[in-house]
């Protein structure tokens, strides 16, 4: 049969608060059964790049956290620094782009903390050896929690054809330099016309593969220039991360079944010593066409579908698929006038999103079959 996924409609019973079925789904998949006393939780959201406005709500994200101390656990509100150079970049601005977009410690009722540190190099590297990473980087204070609660905002996504749990837990729950790894096998090389040979990549990396050479740049222009052996260099993008003048940029060319293999090894990570307290849920409204990294909000693809959770991230993704999938086409979106026949993300975005799904189930993470239970 599969695993269990509790569904509730976004359809509201009477005048009923919607903030009642995260109760409920709570409560049904057994969420309070998960955390004990004085556990810290790591309330793993995505509060979004500023200018978007299709992540969760902070109402439900506040419900949320309530129903875990409620338990007695100490839960805390996280997300990650970004591999991209945005607001969420590094901690002070990221924690900056979160109280712009409503989400403090105040409206939370918890902490507020951004999971890999300052600039991204708090975490822990986790053995799972794993079919194409062995030592993910997963983020430490998510590593370090005795739960995790993951809320998802379902959406599409440019390179996985879809966002929910288990991009969460992959990209979601890794450092920066973890983020390369995935997104990217291809090793950094220098701009030169934009470094400024300040030397922090020197600093930084690992291996000694950067040095500073004389540059034949005209008079008035910095006199070195960093340059890359890329027979030293080991591609662990710590360079990328650093270099203030993004004279490093990041290359997102990877073949696809490397990005989404490397990408479940990391969501396996994100999991490792957490097992049987780990929990998920998923918000099935506000179905934007792009991830919440991007600066703005594109017209949802289909209407609001509802509310999901689950112990499974995998079955609770393929859940929030079929929901979507079985849902109308929004007028006027991207998909109006396309064929959604093989599946409303992947008409959005041409990557057809169970084949992350199939690579996560090969390292461990879940299963795609599911027991669909409705709520109301």
């Amino acid at each position: 049969m599969g695993a269990q996924v509790y569904f509730c409609t976004a359809r509201p019973k009477d005048t009923q608060s919607l903030l009642v079925k995260v109760e409920q789904l709570f409560a049904a998949a057994g969420f309070d059964k998960l955390f004990a006393t004085r556990d810290k939780v790591a309330v793993k959201i995505h509060w979004g790049e500023t200018g978007n406005v299709g992540f969760v709500p902070v109402p439900y994200i506040r419900a949320v956290v309530k129903l875990v101390a409620g338990l007695g656990a100490d839960p805390f509100v996280t997300d990650s620094n970004s591999l991209y150079r945005g607001m969420r970049f590094h901690a002070l601005t990221n924690l900056r782009a979160a109280a712009y977009n409503g989400f403090t410690a105040e409206t939370m009722g918890a902490p507020l903390l951004v999971a890999d540190g300052l600039v991204g190099h708090d975490f822990v590297e986790v053995e799972v050896n794993g079919r194409y990473i062995q030592r993910p980087l997963v983020a430490s204070a998510i590593h370090h929690a005795d739960g995790l609660l993951v809320v998802s905002h379902i959406k599409g996504h440019m390179l996985f054809g879809f966002g929910g749990a288990l991009k969460q837990l992959s990209m979601g729950c890794a450092a920066p330099r973890g983020k390369l790894a995935m997104h990217s096998s291809v090793k950094p090389k220098v701009i030169p016309k934009r470094c400024i040979g300040c030397g922090t990549c020197v600093e930084h990396c690992p291996t000694g593969a950067i040095r500073l050479v004389e540059s034949d740049r005209p008079e008035g222009s910095p006199r070195v220039v960093a340059i890359i052996d890329r027979e030293v260099c080991i591609g662990c993008g710590e360079c990328v991360v650093v270099c203030p003048e993004h004279a490093i940029p990041i290359n997102w060319k990877t073949a696809q079944a490397d990005l989404f293999g490397r990408s479940a090894d990391y969501a396996l990570a994100a999991l490792r010593g957490k097992r049987g307290k780990c929990a998920f849920l998923s918000f099935l409204i506000n179905l934007t066409p792009d991830c919440d990294c991007c600066s703005w909000h594109d017209l949802p693809i289909a209407p609001d579908v509802g509310f999901l959770a689950s112990t499974d991230p995998v079955a609770i993704d393929q859940a929030a698929i079929d929901l979507v999938d079985a849902a109308p086409v929004m007028p006027g979106s991207v998909l109006d006038g396309k064929d959604p026949t093989p599946g409303k993300f992947q008409a959005v975005h041409g990557v057809d999103p169970t084949l992350f799904l199939d690579a996560c189930v090969a390292a461990g993470v879940g299963e795609r079959g599911y027991e669909l239970i409705r709520l109301d």
